[in-house]
């Protein structure tokens, strides 16, 4: 699994480099890199959510939208952000679900 998440992001950034010797598009290029780098540090903070077991598993599935999205975004120009943003909101409703799970931890002053 782990050869699979390290040639998938190698294969990613090979596509980038690629497109940016056919295209000079530095912008596309710094875009694409951004938004890889931030897919990956989800996906790596996503494993926070493991004692949510269904949520972390959809979390991984957003995970893989947002990879698709990237390299959809390299071979086209449109830009799917709601696509990569599927992590980012599993990640909010896991803090949302751990904040109304907390409620009992009230200060009383």
């Amino acid at each position: 699994m782990r050869a699979i998440i390290v040639l998938a992001i190698l294969f990613a950034i090979g596509l980038i480099i690629l497109f940016y010797k056919r295209e000079s598009d530095v912008s596309k290029m710094l875009l694409s890199f951004a938004v890889l780098t931030s897919i990956v540090g989800l996906a790596l903070v996503g494993n926070v959510m493991r004692s949510l077991m269904p949520l972390f598993l959809i979390h991984l599935v957003a995970v893989i939208f947002s990879y698709g999205g990237l390299i959809y975004y390299i071979f086209s120009e449109k830009k799917p952000w709601l696509f990569w943003f599927f992590p980012l909101i599993t990640l909010m409703i896991y803090i949302f679900l751990a904040w109304i799970g907390n409620e009992h931890l009230v200060w009383i002053d």
